[in-house]
């Protein structure tokens, strides 16, 4: 057997693939765009936004009452110890009730921040499923290979900017 022409002939192949190769990479058709700028332009990303801190405020609003509600348990306890009105029997039941509820402030506000958490999780998951929809379906009506988030591209020479088609296919 000759080496030397099965050496030549694996060149030949190996030459032939990285050419073809180099030639599919060649052909890919890649677009980009800002996907938070648009996400954030969305009606319904607004509207959930607003939602979102409505929600805040309401639940920040309870959480204050209650946290206002304790310290002027905490200045009544004080005042009344000073003034004599209350024995150091009845301020440490007072001091252990005021902990308690303490307390039970710190694990709602801990509840708080969960429901927070899950309403936005709940109002924005819906909304970033349609915009990767609505990629998806420019990608595949326009022949794109890849589109690539411009936040993270530094330079593309050969992509075209589809952010217009994005907001077209979301009805913006």
């Amino acid at each position: 057997m000759n080496y030397k022409s099965l050496i030549t002939k694996w060149g030949v192949l190996v030459f032939a693939l990285i050419c073809f190769a180099a030639s599919d990479i060649t052909a890919q058709k890649i677009g980009h765009m800002n996907s938070g700028v648009v996400f954030a332009e969305m009606p319904k990303t607004k509207a959930a936004k607003s939602q979102l801190e409505n929600y805040t405020k309401q639940l920040e609003s309870d959480f204050k009452s209650r946290e206002e509600q304790l310290a002027k348990k905490i200045e009544s306890a004080e005042k009344k110890y000073t003034s004599g009105e209350m024995t150091q029997n009845e301020l440490q039941n007072v001091q252990a009730e005021i902990q308690k509820q303490g307390a039970e402030l710190e694990k709602t506000r801990q509840q708080m921040m969960q429901k927070l958490v899950e309403r936005e999780e709940n109002l924005m998951e819906p909304l970033v499923t349609s915009l990767n929809e609505a990629i998806e379906a420019v990608a595949k009506e326009n022949g794109y290979n890849f589109i690539i988030d411009s936040s993270a591209l530094l330079y593309a020479e050969d992509a075209e900017d589809v952010t217009a088609l994005v907001k077209a296919k979301l009805g913006m």
